[in-house]
Formats: structure tokens, C-alpha cells, sequence
């Protein structure tokens, strides 16, 4: 075999045919194949990934304030190569090729992270007093058994001691505390500012971060600072409006397209296994043969 085919030919297919080297071929055969499946098996684990989040999405499509998970992906690149190089024929008949080659990967798929979409969600009108919505970049303060925690999600109450709660009884901050409800009539501007029977009661405690993609989702529409150095920044900038309630921003179409892609990849992927399996044990019986 000359060079210049050398160079162009795959190496399995060098493998297979290099006589000289047939005392390493199975070794090389199974790292090649072993490389294949490692990069099948990584991908499939994305597309997993991307099947959990999406059900998620959807399975959220109605609740009040989330904000729609967004996987995003990457390609991991090896050094291993799939054509030999005209100056490696010496070293792949030696060890040193063999040694080399063996346990690197090839390219593999894989989830990078899990991105949120901050989108604002669709405006629900349901003229309830406690219902308030932020139509602009912000968060409501939360006061939790695990520290402050941070939501778009506006469906509020009153407690039996007055106080304006999650639905969960978690306090409602205002710049001054937990808010204390004593009357009858509850009127937020949209400035945050809470007024009970015409009286100023407190003005809600809005936040903003410098990098919203720096917050972690705790459940119950929560988000959470990843670093300690993430702090919010109070803001009379954020506008709320009472009597409305920010749905979720999970388009159910885009979603659904999304789920059935995955699928279609995901049944590609199992075949491509089973391709693979069956080339392994093609070639593996052709080295025997040539042994």
C-alpha cells in the first residue's frame, strides 16, 4: 500500500488490511469502536437531558411566573484522528500509535448547561387585589426558612395574621419587613407602593440582578443567586400591576416541535448503536481471520 492511499484511507480500514500489524489489530479495532459508541452514548445522554427539560417545560405550561428551561449544547472534540497522517505509518505498526490512540475519544455531544429564558410570560387580567404581575425586568423579594428567595410569580394572599404570603404562607417583603394588611381596601400602584384603606402600609421590596443568568431555579417558580457576589439590587424602576398575574412563557407549540425532534434523534442514536455493534463484530471476525 502506497502512501499517498495510505493517507486517504480510513484507519480501520488500515487496520484491517496492514498485515504487519496484525497482532494489535483487535486492540485497535475495539478502541476505535469503543471511541464510536463512547461518543453514541454521550449524545443520547444530551438528547435525554433535552427530553427531561422539555416535559418539564410543559408539564409548567400553566404555571404562574415560570420561565422556560433552554438546554444548550456543545460539541467535545478529541485528538484522536480518523485518517493516519503519511509520516505515522512507521509508528502505527508500533505500540506507540496503538498507545496513544487507545481511551481518546472522538467528538461526543453533550449539555453544556441548563439556560433560562426570561421572557416576559402572557398577562392574566383576574382583578384580584392580592394578583400582582411585573411587566418589566424584576423580582419580588421572598422571605424564606432558607434565606430570601427571589419570583415572578405574584399570586399572593393574607394570612390569619394579616400578613400578604405566597402561596406557600412565605412573607412577602417590603422595604421594611413582611407586609401587614389592617383594613379592608388594598391598593399597589405601579410603583410597589401598598396602600390599605388609603394609607401607605409599605411599598413592595422589587428587585433587579445585574446578570439574571447567574440565578438557579429552586422550585415554586423560587430563583436563588448562584454566588454570593450575585446580590440584588432594590429597584423602584420594576412596575407591577395589580389585579394581573404573569403566566408562563413555555410556548406549548415550540415545545411540542422540540420533543418529537428529540424523539426522532434519540431513535437515530439507538440505531447507530446497533450499526456500530454489528460492524464490531464484522471487523473483529475479519482480524481473526486474517490471524
Amino acid at each position: 500500500m502506497g502512501k499517498k492511499d495510505l493517507k486517504a484511507r480510513p484507519l480501520l480500514v488500515y487496520a484491517l488490511n496492514a498485515e504487519s500489524c496484525l497482532p494489535h489489530c483487535n486492540r485497535l479495532i475495539r478502541s476505535i469502536f469503543m471511541s464510536g459508541v463512547y461518543s453514541l452514548v454521550k449524545a443520547a445522554g444530551a438528547v435525554e437531558r433535552k427530553m427531561d427539560t422539555v416535559s418539564n417545560n410543559l408539564a409548567n405550561v400553566n404555571t404562574t411566573g415560570f420561565k422556560e428551561d433552554q438546554p444548550s449544547f456543545r460539541e467535545v472534540l478529541s485528538k484522536a484522528q480518523q485518517v493516519l497522517p503519511e509520516s505515522e505509518e512507521e509508528r502505527f505498526l508500533s505500540h506507540e500509535y496503538l498507545d496513544q490512540y487507545v481511551g481518546m475519544e472522538k467528538s461526543a455531544v453533550t449539555v453544556d448547561e441548563i439556560g433560562k429564558n426570561f421572557s416576559p410570560g402572557p398577562m392574566q387580567q383576574t382583578d384580584n387585589a392580592l394578583d400582582l404581575a411585573i411587566n418589566n425586568e424584576g423580582f419580588f423579594t421572598i422571605d424564606t426558612p432558607f434565606g430570601q428567595r427571589f419570583t415572578r410569580n405574584g399570586n399572593f394572599q393574607l394570612n390569619s395574621e394579616g400578613t400578604i404570603v405566597t402561596s406557600d404562607n412565605y412573607p412577602v417583603l417590603g422595604e421594611n419587613g413582611p407586609i401587614q394588611v389592617k383594613g379592608q381596601e388594598i391598593f399597589v400602584d405601579y410603583q410597589g407602593r401598598v396602600q390599605v384603606d388609603g394609607q401607605l402600609a409599605d411599598r413592595l421590596l422589587t428587585v433587579r440582578f445585574r446578570n439574571q443568568d447567574n440565578l438557579q431555579k429552586l422550585g415554586n417558580s423560587f430563583f436563588a443567586p448562584i454566588s454570593s457576589d450575585d446580590v440584588p439590587i432594590p429597584s423602584e424602576e420594576v412596575r407591577v400591576q395589580q389585579g394581573m398575574l404573569e403566566g408562563s412563557n413555555v410556548n406549548t407549540v415550540m415545545e411540542m416541535t422540540r420533543m418529537i425532534s428529540a424523539n426522532r434523534t434519540y431513535e437515530s442514536i439507538q440505531k447507530s448503536l446497533s450499526s456500530v455493534d454489528r460492524m464490531n463484530e464484522r471487523a473483529i471476525s475479519i482480524s481473526r481471520l486474517r490471524g
